[in-house]
């Protein structure tokens, strides 16, 4: 018996208004753990440079974990993935909730999307049955009234929704999709090519149960992940409880990362968060950390709101990034960001970068329609957000992103329109950790920190049991290569399990527990060896999936502003990145050649030899 797997991929075509299913290829998943690697080899093999990420022809692929929806602690994610409109590269997106969970136990492990509806439609998939149905009704509603209309007119309360909101349906190119219980699969722009295809939402329950090849074995692993999680502790005041604790060691991102301190930031930190508007904690499935935050303002400017609260992502990139110590602002931004469906990360990046444009001159109220867009302005940053996900007034320019944004404003704003592939950087500096830079410079998806985050290595958070047992400095270059590769390759292989990240390396769940219970749950023997090597082949196929896009080695970069310009204050004060070694030695140990492609040897190695053609 093979567990873990529901069996089935359900394949969807817009244009033709057809649903069909077809069995999961088991051998393969074996191979690239799941449906998840498999999403890389189709989405490598179906699209190709001529289909861009607006075109009927781009694929959509939802797909889930071997452990989403088990007991498994923190197996609750699932992912969206589709070529970028914001990167033109590869893209995806993670989600957790019950979204991904739902869907498995209705029987599929992914669902393949293509074509495009002549008319606004969602998908509903229930019980191994899959039907389109007419979201006219639907169209031009947030996230959340989705969610809930579709629940009134299904009759069924206890679904769960992966939505778009206007930005969505109005290809704004950093629009993202949320689920109905406040999770963002936020990055990459997904949501807008859902749009692209008059896809507004899709629906998911099940009531089938994900079996489990050795089932005993299993709940004793999962007991005992649970037991270590719980010892550790991790995260009590939620992922924004790291904001003071960042701004002293120089990585908190402030003023668009021209500076190095920023004494707002206890204003905007998790326990100030609750100190002042916390409601309640907020857990996904299966995880006993409760990261989560669900707010409440009663009053002021930006009350009454009830909604979820910001995580430190949000929190330091609509917050610090723009000079913002106003955490109502924050959070009531954050809300917007959810409700119209557009990424927080890139949104406030992109503020942060027309606040920079307006203080040194490039644009005046004349361009942004009276709104002022000087430093810490907290009205600005929220009335940014909803104009952007919105696509209205300025909005419209900054929606794409900073890339596309500095080319229609000009005037040099280029030079601090800061981004890697066309995705805005998140909220970790590469300033206080010099592997970050290199990590967002190769990172398949452009300037990402969940795809590999090495700077948990100079933090202390170390993983022995795949070679990362020793601290190391955050300023040094050396062995930074290794110390990225090896991050990055156990990250692919986390989500492909669809397993939450902070669940194995905060929690101290450990990856010995983690191919265990890969193990126990498919009935297939594998070693914490064999879930490295599974995670760099879909490394490999990402990789693959860019250079027939057209990436090359000059897009494995950063901003110039990380490589020659420094910060005037703070610990990382006269600091600069040096990539060019760190690349060199990552290429080296990646197995690529000097102009950043895969050899063929490194390839056939991997056993991915028929990614060879698409080189």
């Amino acid at each position: 018996m093979v567990g873990a797997y529901a069996g089935n991929v359900l394949r969807v075509d817009l244009s033709a208004m057809s649903v069909s299913e077809e069995k999961l290829d088991l051998p393969l998943a074996k191979t690239l753990l799941g449906s998840v690697g498999m999403a890389s080899k189709i989405l490598l093999e179906k699209v190709n440079a001529h289909v861009q990420a607006f075109d009927s022809d781009n694929m959509l692929i939802v797909a889930t974990g071997a452990l989403t929806g088990t007991t498994a602690p923190g197996g609750n994610k699932s992912v969206l993935i589709a070529r970028s409109p914001l990167t033109n590269l590869w893209g995806d997106s993670l989600v957790s909730g019950r979204f991904g969970i739902e869907l498995k136990r209705a029987g599929y492990d992914a669902v393949v999307i293509c074509g495009r509806a002549e008319k606004p439609v969602y998908l509903c998939v229930f019980d191994n049955a899959a039907e389109l149905k007419d979201a006219k009704i639907l169209w031009g509603m947030d996230t959340f009234q989705t969610c809930e209309v579709i629940k009134e007119q299904l009759g069924v309360r206890d679904l769960r929704a992966a939505a778009i909101g206007p930005a969505g349906e109005r290809l704004v190119r950093v629009a993202s999709a949320e689920t109905d219980d406040g999770r963002a699969a936020g990055r990459c722009g997904l949501g807008a090519v859902m749009g692209s295809k008059n896809l507004k939402a899709i629906v998911a329950k099940g009531t089938g149960k994900i079996e489990i090849a050795n089932e005993t074995k299993f709940q004793e692993l999962s007991k005992e992940a649970t037991k270590r999680i719980l010892e550790k502790k991790p995260l009590p005041f939620g992922t924004a409880g790291s904001v003071v604790s960042f701004e002293e060691m120089g990585n908190l991102p402030v003023k668009n990362w021209t500076a190095g301190r920023f004494s707002g930031a206890p204003k905007i930190s998790g326990q100030a968060m609750a100190q002042t508007m916390l409601k309640g904690k907020k857990t996904c499935f299966a995880c006993p950390v409760a990261c989560g935050r669900y707010v409440e303002m009663k009053g002021g400017p930006y009350g009454p709101l009830e909604t979820y609260g910001p995580e430190y992502e949000a929190i330091a990139t609509l917050g610090s990034l723009c000079m913002n110590d106003n955490l109502e602002s924050v959070a009531k931004a954050n809300d917007l960001c959810n409700r119209l469906g557009i990424d927080a990360i890139s949104t406030g990046a992109t503020i942060a970068f027309a606040m920079e444009c307006y203080n040194k001159g490039i644009i005046t109220r004349n361009d942004t329609e009276g709104i002022d867009l000087t430093w810490g302005n907290h009205e600005a940053v929220v009335k940014m957000c909803e104009l952007i996900g919105k696509k209205e007034g300025f909005g419209i320019t900054l929606g794409d992103g900073v890339r596309i944004a500095a080319d229609k404003l000009g005037n040099g704003s280029d030079s601090f329109a800061l981004h890697v592939k066309g995705l805005e950087l998140p909220a970790h500096s590469p300033y206080r950790f010099k592997e970050m830079g290199l990590a967002y410079a190769v990172s398949n998806r452009g300037a990402c920190h969940n795809r590999g985050s090495p700077s948990y290595v100079s933090r202390g958070v170390l993983s022995p049991e795949i070679g990362l047992d020793t601290k190391t400095d955050g300023f040094a270059v050396e062995g930074k290569g290794r110390t990225t590769k090896l991050h990055q390759d156990a990250c692919s292989a986390i989500d492909a399990l669809g397993v939450c990240k902070f669940i194995v390396f905060f929690g101290g769940m450990g990856f010995q527990i983690l191919a265990d219970l890969y193990s126990a749950a498919t009935g297939w023997k594998t070693e914490v060896e064999d879930l490295m090597t599974m995670g760099e082949r879909i490394w490999m196929l990402q990789r693959i999936f860019n250079i027939r896009m057209g990436a090359t080695r000059k897009d494995d970069t950063l901003p110039e502003r990380f490589l020659s310009e420094t910060l005037p204050d703070g610990p990382t004060k006269g600091q600069v990145v040096q990539l060019e070694p760190m690349l060199k030695e990552y290429y080296d140990l990646r197995g690529l050649d000097g102009d950043g492609r895969p050899k063929r040897e490194k390839l056939e190695e991997l056993g991915l030899d028929f990614a060879i053609q698409y080189l």
